[in-house]
């Protein structure tokens, strides 16, 4: 149910909107000031919602709150703790906090709605809306000293009831020009560029791709620049993958119902 990972990363590892950076960072300052927050009869906030489209670096930004706090991430696999014999989903959620309760820890509860879904969801068994309940009330009484970090894609799917147990709640929006462009700079470095390739526009030609969606396209560029024998990327290439890469941003959209 649980994989636990080691992570060296840093905030240059994530670009981010300032304003969720800076809420992001405050959580860290809380969490290296725990002794003096308690001389005042405060906590750190440790349990965290964070919610925003697919591909906005949610579950890249808990590996960096991992490495920055020191503590090892531990991704929750809802494949294996979801069940469909009564009780039993519960009881695997109980084991997890049992688990985390006894170390320091970042928990990330990966595509959380999963779990935290509308207990008057009609699409749903009886098991799920049972197990909402019960994951309020283990979230509501921990008091351990790890950091529970939930992320989802679809916040309106959350029960109403799930959003008041977390300490804070942070919203990862799609990049804007700016921060494209420092994506593209960020994972096209590996190789040098052709002279005619520019950033700004290429980042102005990308409006409504991730983070995501920009790093598998860079990818598929170096990918291709390597396999052909050449050192550097060239401009009609990375057109090409950013051309595909559209194409499959389009087709997600399509299947969506």
């Amino acid at each position: 149910m649980l994989d636990v990972k080691k992570f060296f990363l840093n905030w240059d590892d994530v670009i981010l909107a300032k304003k969720t950076e800076k809420v992001l960072r405050q959580i860290v300052n809380e969490l290296e000031k725990e002794d003096i927050l308690a001389t005042y009869g405060l906590k750190p906030k440790r349990k965290i919602l964070f919610y925003g489209p697919p591909g906005t670096g949610k579950t890249l930004t808990a590996k960096v709150l991992s490495s920055i706090i020191g503590y090892p991430l531990v991704f929750v696999r809802f494949e294996s703790v979801i069940s469909s014999y009564l009780g039993e989903t519960a009881s695997n959620l109980r084991k997890i906090f049992d688990f985390i309760e006894k170390g320091k820890w970042v928990v990330l509860f990966d595509e959380f709605d999963i779990i935290g879904k509308q207990r008057d969801d009609p699409t749903e068994h009886g098991e799920i809306k049972r197990v909402v309940n019960n994951f309020m009330l283990m979230l509501e009484n921990y008091e351990g000293d790890s950091v529970i970090i939930a992320a989802t894609n679809h916040p309106y799917l959350l029960d109403i009831g799930v959003w008041r147990r977390f300490d804070e709640i942070v919203y990862f929006d799609m990049p804007d020009k700016e921060r494209r462009k420092k994506i593209f700079e960020k994972y096209l470095k590996v190789l040098k560029k052709e002279k005619d390739i520019d950033l700004d526009k290429i980042s102005e030609e990308t409006e409504g791709f991730s983070g995501s969606d920009i790093e598998q396209a860079c990818i598929d560029a170096l990918r291709k620049a390597i396999v052909d024998g050449k050192d550097y990327i060239d401009l009609s290439k990375l057109k090409e993958v950013i051309l595909r890469q559209k194409d499959k941003i389009e087709a997600k959209r399509q299947s969506k119902p």
